[in-house]
């Protein structure tokens, strides 16, 4: 994993990558004053920003620059870095990304920092909306949605609530959350941290900064076991709250936004956050009982009958499927894509569940072979011939049926995104929902 670098002034910067993070960056950096060169693969002007900001990276002052800002999709280190990254590493240039900047550049706030392999955005958005709800000013953002630098900073009352990822972590020196959630952790985007200890190094990063009364919310596992046994040797030790391998149904909240052991475990953390600013259980609760819920995750697409139909297009690995197979009863499975390194590993252990696997995609023949034995499979070559196929013998089948999204996989080899998948599920399924003489 890249060494962070915290810059010692920031007057000077280079933007490298103008999508969400880097537009919003540069914005931010030209509002406070500093002189800012940008440029992207993909893009030579923007109306957004002045066209004297578009400057290939020949023609860079680097002796003069302060900081190169990153978009976390560019790879810095792993599996091959950037030309102009690995540019500005020779030059002994800190690496950055957008949170850094709004650190730096903005006025002080509360932050809490919330990562994992799986939950984020929920759990992210959950905790804004009960701190809204309580009357406390938050902002949510961060690689949920809206990057951190384009939010209006809420006050030395306010809260940042903010989810970041490994890439973000690596690229953010100066954060010092009041309150650091790690959810869960599995293996993913390993590729992108040279393995397993690279991804692990990158997540503890979230701890590194916690503030002496800060507070870190753990989930389990071995990994986050050791994280926390090394965070209470610290002299500087913050409190420390774990959240619990498994929730009974008392434990889930009454919402049908939140469904599953996995939810609870979410609530459970939002519970400890909230708490922690000063929250009353009567506040948390009534906000987690008006909490609406997150496209994409777990989201009612429709019902035909008793058939229901679940969008969870963001479980884009095998541990968030894992996770939506154990949150419903007679489960016709969707699941395909671009696989990730760990295959369909998470999900065998919970099948018990599904009547029947759709496959599809460049993964289809995969994880067939992964299921063989275990489950009746069929192949599609997408996921709209898979969700048809699932939605008629859900449409014959007896009892409370659920179609159920939840890939397993990367969208990348049928569509941009993960929600643009979601997006063409929630189109089919209203569809399949109309009146049976109305059905395409």
């Amino acid at each position: 994993m890249i060494t962070r670098q915290t810059p010692t002034k920031l007057e000077n910067i280079a933007v490298l990558g103008l999508g969400r993070a880097g537009l919003a960056a540069a914005r931010l950096a030209l509002d406070a004053g500093l002189s800012v060169v940008c440029f992207d693969d993909q893009m030579s002007s923007c109306e957004s920003l002045p066209e004297t900001c578009f400057v290939p990276p020949q023609g860079w002052d680097w002796a003069q620059l302060d900081a190169l800002v990153i978009s976390p999709g560019i790879p810095h280190e792993f599996p091959s870095p950037h030309p102009v990254a690995e540019q500005a590493r020779k030059a002994g240039l800190p690496l950055i990304c957008d949170i850094e900047l709004a650190i730096r550049l903005q006025s002080p706030s509360r932050w809490i920092a919330i990562t994992g392999t799986n939950g984020k955005s929920t759990t992210t958005a959950l905790i804004a909306h009960i701190l809204k709800e309580a009357g406390i000013v938050a902002v949510a953002g961060g690689n949920l949605g809206p990057a951190v630098a384009s939010l209006n900073a809420p006050g030395k009352d306010g809260v940042r609530v903010i989810e970041i990822s490994s890439y973000q972590l690596e690229l953010t020196p100066s954060l010092r959350p009041d309150i650091a959630v790690i959810l869960n952790l599995s293996a993913d985007h390993l590729d992108r941290h040279g393995g397993w200890d690279g991804y692990l190094a990158a997540k503890r990063q979230i701890l590194a900064g916690l503030a002496v009364n800060g507070l870190a919310i753990l989930g389990p596992g071995p990994a986050l076991d050791e994280m926390a046994a090394t965070l209470s040797k610290r002299a500087d030790a913050p409190a420390l709250t774990r959240l619990a391998d498994s929730y009974t149904d008392a434990d889930i909240a009454d919402n049908p936004a939140l469904p599953g052991g996995h939810n609870a475990q979410n609530c459970a953390a939002a519970r400890a956050a909230c708490a922690r600013l000063g929250l009353t259980s009567e506040q948390i609760e009534a906000g987690i009982a008006s909490f609406a819920g997150l496209p994409h995750r777990l989201q009612p697409a429709g019902q035909a009958g008793p058939v229901r139909l679940v969008n969870d297009s963001k479980a884009t690995n095998a541990a968030a499927a894992a996770t939506a197979l154990q949150s419903f009863e007679q489960i016709y499975w969707c699941a395909g894509g671009q696989a990730k390194q760990d295959g369909l590993a998470d999900c065998l252990p919970h099948l018990d569940r599904v009547v029947q696997g759709y496959l599809y995609g460049a993964a289809a023949q995969d994880f067939a072979a992964q299921l063989a034995g275990r489950l009746a499979t069929e192949c599609f070559a997408s996921m709209d011939e898979a969700v048809r196929a699932a939605f008629r013998a859900a449409l014959q089948a007896s009892g409370e049926p659920v179609v159920l999204l939840s890939p397993a996989a990367a969208s990348f080899d049928q569509f941009d995104n993960f929600e643009a998948r979601g997006a063409a599920f929630m189109k089919l399924a209203a569809s399949l929902c109309q009146p049976a003489g109305d059905r395409p």
